[in-house]
């Protein structure tokens, strides 16, 4: 079955009509309030998408792969729907014994969050993300592992760059107790330095995101 690509503005911006659907649609979008910073295109590839105009629901199967700016997921199956104040919400799947993938590219400090979980969720009015059933989180800095946090759920703050995390009989560790690794700030610092000096050498590790060069 072919992959349809779609790019729409289905997180924080309102839905499109199913007309969409037959072809590639790349949008520019602002956000809400008085900013007139531009939101990123959104592009979801899959193998099957179900719109549904009056609901405000699309559910999108196989192989999903959505991408929104620096922000990647895959899934099995993503559901999205938008309330009546034009807020979004998503839900991602995958079948049994596998994981929903995200990763959050953070270029300016070469900075790269991973995240997996049984299912995910966001909610596009509070600006957060839910890793649920096994999720784990960790911190790249260079392409090297710094933070990693793990439970049964994870979320994850986009507004404010924080994490709560929670344990349970499905955590990803074996006591169903939250586990969490940081390295100290200084550490940090170092790497970022580090990366920043290979970037200017022309040495950064492949896959690693940079900042643009002035």
């Amino acid at each position: 079955m072919r992959s349809i690509s779609i790019a729409l503005l289905m997180l924080l911006t309102p839905f499109v009509g199913m007309s969409m659907a037959l072809a590639q649609i790349n949008i520019l979008s602002t956000q809400k309030g008085d900013s007139t910073d531009p939101e990123p295109a959104t592009q979801i590839l899959s193998d099957t998408l179900v719109y549904d105009d009056a609901k405000k629901t699309s559910r999108f199967t196989g192989d999903v792969v959505m991408t929104r700016g620096l922000l990647t997921l895959r899934a099995d199956a993503l559901d999205l729907r938008e309330d009546s104040e034009g807020f979004q919400f998503g839900i991602a799947t995958m079948d049994e014994g596998k994981r929903v993938y995200i990763r959050q590219e953070q270029p300016e400090e070469y900075r790269v969050l991973e995240g997996i979980g049984e299912r995910a969720e966001y909610d596009g009015k509070a600006e957060t993300f839910d890793l649920i059933g096994k999720a784990r989180v960790t911190r790249y800095i260079c392409g090297n592992p710094f933070d990693t946090i793990s439970g049964e759920r994870v979320r994850y703050n986009q507004k404010t760059d924080t994490y709560r995390a929670f344990g349970g009989t499905n955590s990803d560790t074996a006591d169903g107790r939250v586990r969490s690794v940081a390295q100290p700030r200084t550490k940090i610092d170092a790497a970022i330095e580090a990366c920043r000096v290979l970037h200017a050498q022309g040495q950064l590790p492949a896959g690693v995101p940079a900042p643009e060069k002035p």
